[in-house]
């Protein structure tokens, strides 16, 4: 095994809670977590106080606040609208798993798995779910919800729930993909948008159920955002989907739940992913979509089952670190390759937590700085690593 860490830089420009490097937000958020349990300091009736309100905002200062509550008077119903917020998941997920608070859990799955309302509408059903068994078998706290006037309610996620989709939705979400990604200009379109069966067309696999099970378009002159949910799609009437449609009837690659594979290298998808739909796709295993132009976050822990992840060759500016609440991909994933992107990070906070199965890591051709911590040791299956 040998290893080898590119350009440094200097570590007070990339640290999350310094502040440029003043030290500031670092102290108060110690003295926030050293408070946490004091009433008023940490949280003050469940709501979170002022001491570390503070050291959040500076934390993650110039990150996206701004969440909306939506109220439908009507059904006596509300929903969150932009609550994902991964430093701020990142800032409670540490106190969470420190200082080992409920209330620190409930926020960091609220920023972390994203939007939710009631009645028991999750946006990503699976991460609340892992979120729900870590803090119930960490330290025996059931999940509140916070970003919603529901303090006397408790999250009731349906794990363990199978997700699937019928036939006609199927077909749909393929629809969407094609429409969302130039397809009447792929490199090879047989079959697709016709009346033949959906299995038939190029680059689709199928069980006995007609259930996609695996996509390979590699090198296949796709373009566009990243399919999870496709935008701008047209009904099999020829009419085109309202923005009004796809939030409500959102179909793309996180309706193919029974998907084992995907294979979209070597193409031109732009933008970033969103990454909380896909981690309800039970069955992915495989997941590569090297070799594009790709942007923002790394989340090489997709969906719980992954074994292989090359989200290699795009423009990926930084990487998740790995949680410990999701406990099944942690210990699935055996490759990861985030090479030649522009990634900045602390290669300490990569490793955190890094699956203690993982065989093949490669991050070469980025601009990680910091030192290798000694828990690469602890990693035995381990036998390539590259961070040159």
């Amino acid at each position: 095994l040998t290893s080898s860490i590119g350009d440094m830089g200097s570590a007070s420009d990339h640290c999350c809670f310094c502040n440029g490097g003043s030290g500031g937000c670092d102290d108060l958020r110690s003295k926030c977590q050293k408070n946490i349990n004091v009433e008023g300091l940490g949280f003050e009736d469940g709501v979170v106080a002022p001491l570390c309100k503070e050291a959040e905002s500076c934390s993650c200062e110039g990150s996206n606040d701004d969440f909306e509550e939506v109220i439908f008077a009507y059904y006596n119903y509300s929903e969150t609208h932009g609550l994902y917020n991964e430093c701020k998941c990142d800032f409670w997920w540490r106190l969470c798993k420190d200082a080992g608070v409920g209330e620190a859990c409930d926020y960091s799955a609220e920023y972390c798995c994203g939007d939710y309302g009631y009645w028991d509408y999750l946006n990503s059903p699976t991460c609340y779910c892992d979120f729900y068994n870590y803090a119930q078998n960490e330290f025996g706290h059931t999940l509140k919800p916070k970003a919603l006037n529901t303090s006397l309610r408790e999250f009731n996620p349906s794990c363990g729930q199978s997700w699937s989709s019928d036939s006609e939705d199927q077909r749909t979400s393929l629809q969407a993909i094609y429409e969302g990604t130039n397809g009447q200009n792929w490199s090879n379109n047989d079959g697709w948008m016709n009346e033949t069966d959906h299995c038939q067309w190029y680059g689709m696999s199928c069980d006995g159920d007609k259930r996609v099970t695996g996509i390979d378009l590699r090198d296949n002159n796709l373009a566009g955002q990243f399919p999870v949910y496709a935008r701008n799609f047209t009904y099999s009437d020829g009419t085109l989907a309202a923005e009004s449609d796809w939030q409500v009837n959102k179909y793309g690659l996180a309706n193919l739940y029974n998907l084992k594979t995907l294979d979209l290298a070597d193409n031109m998808l732009t933008g970033t992913i969103e990454y909380l739909p896909l981690y309800s796709l039970h069955s992915l295993t495989h997941f590569d979509v090297s070799g594009n132009q790709l942007s923002g976050e790394v989340d090489a822990l997709v969906s719980p089952s992954l074994t292989y992840a090359d989200l290699s060759n795009n423009h990926f500016t930084s990487m998740h670190r790995f949680k410990k609440y999701k406990v099944l991909p942690l210990q699935t994933l055996r490759f990861c390759d985030v090479s030649n992107n522009a990634i900045q990070n602390d290669a300490t906070d990569i490793f955190e937590n890094i699956p203690p199965n993982i065989e093949q890591f490669i991050a070469s051709n980025n601009q990680l700085y910091g030192s290798l911590p000694a828990l690469l040791n602890d990693l035995p299956k381990l036998r390539q690593l590259n961070m040159s």
